[in-house]
């Protein structure tokens, strides 16, 4: 008997002592391999076989190594009910490899349809999965039951693409976001902690409060003395000539074609004057700040400044924005909440004092119970108790970061780690963050995505601002909202 049949012999023996002999054949006396596993299907094909998916529609990619798709992915109307109806959700893919990193994105409302990637798709070298939000754009409910626009339901959502999409690759999981698209990306975390290995949020707020205080003392300390007490002459100022730059806001609409039948011009005018200060220091910085005019300014001068902030006032505020919009406001009225506004040093001057709540923003009709900070408290005391792997980006100067999560020395344990770029605003990134900040948030993802962080190959990004309703939005994970 030979060696290797003697081996054989005593590996079958050895089965049968402990009883894993289970019917099956002992093939001794054949060197032949085992049969190779089947080819994988090219990910089109692949994407075309995952059950739930339709429509998969391939774009020629903009983006070298890449291919890019768009796809339908049935989702529950309401995850809690089962076999219940359901609703076509719009979802991209940038594709680099099956064995890549995932990049999980979502901004919290619409998305683009063109080929585009975040900065962590972008210095992980990535795939990159683009989901839209439930009730924003063609991934709505018919019909709508506001009802089913939750941040149980959407969190639900992402874990049924990741469900769906995770077979399809080998390599790690990161969820990401900017402003609404991380709170988006928090709130999935939050309720299925396994399904990515880590979560990188930017600019993300978690308000406390349906009018959260913290907000006014924030603004407060932004600027100088000076520029802060300019601003808010600035404000009384427009007020004092209140309808010669009302006459000015309705000649703008009218040129574009836009209304304000919703919250009618002179609200309008009176939210956007309001919230000004906010929407500055969001989009701008010190030097837009600078640049505020005097008291003796013409009322065209004092309308311009007020466009200038707004990044477009009529845009921002018109009809067709507030609509788009509705979810979002629907969604702060619920459970997000939303900042306090400042109001007393325009007492008097007010036709509307204390109206700015987004109660008083479509959708006209849903039922709005806001639940008391209730759902975002339990975001901070999951993030203080058990969260891991977080990465937390802010701006120094953007409003937003009044309402930072409050990271605790004791998550660090857990990596849970919080980074504030210098004089940064709602556009905040890692590549913006101080030296020794980026450096460590670039070991963190290299560690918990097993790959390779290249931040020398991330290209100059686009300055943050309110997209046009209509137009494709940006590519940049950063606020897809028109006020503050």
């Amino acid at each position: 008997m030979s060696d290797r049949e003697w081996n054989c012999l005593l590996r079958n023996v050895r089965s049968l002592a402990v009883g894993a002999l289970l019917l099956l054949p002992l093939a001794c006396g054949s060197d032949t391999p085992p049969p190779a596993p089947p080819p994988l299907l090219e990910i089109d094909q692949a994407l075309r076989a995952t059950p739930g998916v339709s429509g998969v529609t391939e774009v020629a990619s903009t983006i070298s190594g890449t291919r890019f798709f768009r796809f339908r992915l049935a989702q529950p109307v309401d995850h809690t009910v089962t076999g219940g109806a359901t609703f076509p959700q719009l979802i991209t893919l940038l594709y680099r490899s099956r064995t890549a990193p995932v990049v999980l994105a979502t901004t919290g409302y619409s998305i683009s349809q063109n080929p585009g990637q975040g900065e962590p798709t972008r210095i992980l070298a990535a795939n990159q999965i683009t989901m839209e939000h439930r009730f924003f754009n063609t991934s709505t409910p018919s019909p709508a039951d506001w009802s089913k626009l939750s941040i149980e339901q959407s969190a639900a959502d992402e874990h049924t693409v990741v469900s769906a999409l995770k077979p399809l690759f080998s390599g790690r999981w990161l969820n990401t976001g900017g402003s609404k698209g991380g709170m988006t990306a928090l709130f999935h975390r939050r309720f299925y902690p396994n399904d990515v290995d880590a979560t990188l949020a930017y600019v993300a707020p978690i308000n406390l409060e349906n009018g959260d205080t913290r907000y006014p003392p924030f603004i407060d300390a932004r600027g100088t003395s000076a520029s802060r007490l300019a601003i808010e002459a600035w404000q009384q100022a427009i007020f004092s000539k209140r309808a010669e730059v009302l006459a000015l806001l309705q000649a703008d609409a009218a040129t574009s074609g836009d209304t304000f039948t919703l919250l009618g011009a002179d609200r309008t005018l009176e939210f956007a004057v309001l919230e000004s200060p906010f929407i500055l220091w969001q989009y701008g910085d010190a030097v837009l700040a600078a640049q505020v005019p005097t008291t003796s300014a013409s009322a065209q001068e004092l309308y311009n400044y007020l466009d200038q902030v707004n990044n477009g006032v009529v845009n921002t505020w018109s009809d067709a924005t507030l609509n788009y919009y509705q979810a979002y406001y629907q969604q702060c009225a619920n459970q997000l909440g939303y900042p306090a506004n400042k109001e007393s040093h325009l007492a008097g001057l007010l036709s509307y004092p204390g109206v700015d709540v987004p109660a008083n923003y479509p959708p006209a009709g849903a039922s709005k119970s806001y639940d008391g900070g209730v759902a975002m408290q339990a975001v901070q005391t999951w993030l203080s108790t058990s969260a891991q792997r977080v990465i937390l980006v802010y701006g120094e100067n953007d409003p937003w970061t009044a309402g930072a999560l409050e990271v605790t020395a004791g998550a660090h344990s857990r990596d849970v780690w919080k980074f504030v770029a210098p004089s940064g605003n709602h556009g905040s990134k890692l590549a913006t963050l101080g030296t020794a900040d980026s450096a460590q948030a670039y070991a963190l993802l290299a560690q918990w995505l097993g790959a390779p962080v290249t931040p020398a190959a991330l290209p100059p990004m686009p300055p943050v601002r309110t997209p046009t309703h209509g137009e494709d939005l940006m590519d940049t994970f950063v606020l897809r909202r028109p006020l503050r």
